[in-house]
Formats: structure tokens, sequence, C-alpha cells
């Protein structure tokens, strides 16, 4: 079995969702021991280099894990993305997703996680709806995150 050691959360804009999910993963990787190693990033189909995230994503994430989006930037998913494991936030960004990383490990977040749940976009949205999608979001990275420390343990032996 192959351990993973990089993930990559892709959404559309990379400026909603997948970041949301790049910030809650790596808070909750720091504190596995198992997953010390591990590189986490964000990526968007249609991303335009650069953009400022959601302000009411960041607004969403501070006030309610207080924790920090406001200096994320906006990046396209590449062919050149190294990433063991890609996780879209949706069917149709892992459509795009395989298409655009051919013969790379690409899945929907919600398949990874157990769930099959998808997470609608809440760009352009109400800020409810983009609390929402952080509810949603910790709760499939958390299942995530869980089913990757399970993995990094049956690749160890231990």
């Amino acid at each position: 079995m192959h351990t993973v050691t990089s993930v990559l959360f892709v959404c559309a804009g990379n400026i909603c969702r997948s970041p949301t999910a790049e910030v809650l993963c790596r808070r909750l990787v720091a504190s596995e021991p198992a997953l010390a190693n591990m590189t986490v990033g964000s990526a968007g189909t249609i991303a335009m280099d650069g953009n400022l995230p959601s302000a009411d994503s960041v607004d969403a994430l501070r006030d309610g894990r207080n924790l920090e989006l406001a200096t994320h930037r906006a990046r396209r998913l590449s062919r050149r993305d190294t990433a063991d494991l890609i996780l879209a936030l949706d069917r149709e960004t892992e459509q795009e997703a395989k298409a655009i990383c051919r013969g790379r490990r690409v899945e929907m977040l919600g398949d990874f996680a157990g769930t099959g749940e998808e997470v609608a976009d809440p760009y352009g949205w109400p800020r409810q709806r983009h609390d929402d999608a952080l509810e949603h979001i910790e709760r499939l990275v958390t299942f995530a995150v869980a089913r990757l420390v399970s993995d990094a343990a049956a690749a160890s032996g231990s």
C-alpha cells in the first residue's frame, strides 16, 4: 500500500471550499504523528491565479474556527500537480480534475470520507451558506484524516 504524503483539495475557483478544506485539514494533520510529513494544498479547476478568497469564507473560518484564510491566493489546478491524492469537493470538479491530472489518484472528498456527499458551492450566496459549507467540509475532512491515519498505520504495519 502506498502511503499518501500529499493531499490537494480541489473545487472550481479555489476561493471558498478547497482552501477551507486545506486549512481545516492542516490543523487536523498537525495533531496526527502518523501524518507528520504530509503536505496539504488546494487548487481550482477554473481558478484565476492570485484571486483573493471569498470574504464570507474568510469570515466563516475566522469566526467559527479561529483559523485564517485571508492570506490564501487562488491557483489553478495543473497537470504538473504531483499530489498523491487529489480530493474534489463535488462530482463535476472530480471529473474535471481527472481530465486535467490524468493518471493521478483523484477522488471526491465525500467518497474518500465514506459518505458519498458533495459539498455545495457557497460562492455568490449569503454568509449562512458559507457557514454551512464550513460545517460540511469540516465533517468530511475529519473523516478523511481519520482514514489517512488508518491507512498510514496499515502501511507501516502498526
